[in-house]
């Protein structure tokens, strides 16, 4: 049976189970997608230098004089590298649609390479003054517009090499998961720098991250486009019917609202989280980072975990209890934040509201297999693009005036209106699965 039929044929399956045994990797795609996966962590370890190190790298480049400017320039800092994403995804779409995957993961690793080397070599506010804080924003929004083309290429290209049954759902949450392990790695590599050089050693950070990131564009020229990708290519896919075009239209407005809660619960976990253990607890730099550590370890595995009971049950399942759950256990973690504010309390605040929430995985190569090929990098990328850019731009102000106002429970009822848009966005996403039942029981309907 062919691979792809082979998928198809499960995925359509009531319990969601293999009728077939799964098929293994071949030889190919288990080297593409190590190298996929491996420069998609070193890219995530880039671009999470920054975000976990924001508390001690920002300081360095915005004015002492305004406590109320510096903490807007903060925030615009920490999500700058989003405001660009939405005009990142029109120019890698037409890349990655056009000109294939390869092209896009080996050109925004390179890209990030070069951001990391600017930002280790920007001067003080102190020494360049404003000056040195549009240079920190511009290479965030470099960053930005790199990751745009890194984050979702990876997904796509792990989506279209590994089309089979079951192990599509575990090869696809790696994505996810390598972002987490780079990320970690940045935290206790930003530890250690800061142990050995507290006033300069984030800039050692940064000239290492510059370095690895060349290797992984180097290595990722050795990658083979998509048999999917060449076969469009050369025009043997039929063009999409027009019920598929009013599905697609349908399913991209449903993804915006499923990326929406993410940039939410990243800037709760990460740094509302980090400004709760630093001003309430009074934890120094290196806990911080050696807590928001354990965090990713945690969600490592809860996202691997996620993935093998898509191998049973529907994926869309899952994200469901999981999303119905959050309403009830974030809420408690809150009350229990309000009673008894602790390195404890903070703690399970951050990963509840971090596992709970933060993505949409293992649905995710059901969700990029449900656009077509034609344009499937640009659609699957802008609905990823503008719904993220739009809510970290936002998020952070959004998080400093709430809490300001009303405490934790603005942060509370910010986390919530966002969950309910997601969990409506999921009953509203069709897969491809359904499509064509959908349509065929509306014509029944209108006979």
């Amino acid at each position: 049976m062919h691979r792809e039929e082979n998928y198809m044929l499960t995925e359509n399956n009531a319990s969601y189970r293999s009728s077939a045994e799964p098929l293994p990797l071949s030889r190919d795609e288990k080297k593409a997608v190590a190298i996929v996966l491996t420069g998609n962590f070193l890219e995530y370890f880039d671009l999470m230098l920054f975000s976990h190190l924001a508390f001690v790298v920002t300081p360095y480049f915005m004015p002492k004089t305004d406590p109320l400017v510096a903490k807007m320039l903060a925030i615009f800092a920490f999500s700058s590298s989003f405001v660009i994403r939405p005009f990142a995804a029109y120019f890698w779409g037409y890349i990655g649609d056009n000109f294939g995957r390869v092209v896009v993961l080996t050109y925004t690793t390179m890209i990030m390479a070069i951001s990391c080397i600017l930002i280790a070599n920007i001067p003080s506010f102190v020494e360049w003054g404003y000056y040195a804080t549009l240079l920190i924003i511009g290479c965030r929004i470099l960053q930005g517009f790199s990751s745009a083309g890194e984050a979702k290429g990876a997904e796509i290209f792990v989506a279209e090499v590994v089309p089979h049954f079951p192990k599509i759902f575990l090869a696809s949450a790696m994505v996810p998961i390598t972002c987490d392990l780079g990320g970690l790695m940045a935290t206790l590599l930003g530890s250690l720098c800061i142990s050995i050089d507290p006033v300069d050693g984030w800039r050692t950070c940064f000239y290492i991250g510059a370095a690895i990131a060349f290797s992984s564009s180097i290595s990722r020229r050795k990658l083979k486009e998509t048999k999917e990708f060449l076969d469009h290519i050369k025009k043997r896919r039929p063009k999409p019917k027009v019920w598929e075009r009013f599905f697609e239209r349908r399913n991209f407005f449903a993804l915006m609202g499923l990326n929406m809660i993410c940039p939410t619960a990243f800037y709760f976990a990460y740094s509302y989280g980090s400004d709760l253990l630093k001003d309430k607890v009074g934890l120094g730099a290196n806990l911080i980072l050696f807590s928001n550590s354990l965090l990713l370890v945690i969600e490592v595995f809860f996202l691997w975990g996620c993935a093998r009971l898509a191998y049973r049950y529907n994926p869309f399942k899952i994200l469901k209890v999981r999303t119905v759950a959050s309403f009830i256990l974030v809420p408690l973690c809150f009350c229990l934040l309000w009673l008894n504010t602790t390195h404890a309390t903070i703690f399970l605040a951050q990963l509840v509201v971090l596992l709970s929430t933060a993505s949409f995985d293992p649905a995710t190569p059901i969700i990029i297999r449900s656009f077509g090929i034609k344009s499937r990098f640009s659609k699957y990328s802008k609905a990823w693009a503008f719904a993220k850019a739009f809510m970290y731009l936002s998020t952070g102000y959004l998080t400093y005036w709430l809490d300001t106002l009303f405490g934790i429970w603005g942060v509370l009822t910010l986390l919530m209106i966002f969950s309910s848009i997601f969990l409506i966005s999921l009953y509203a996403f069709v897969p491809q699965s359904e499509m064509l039942s959908t349509r065929r029981y509306k014509a029944r309907l209108q006979r």
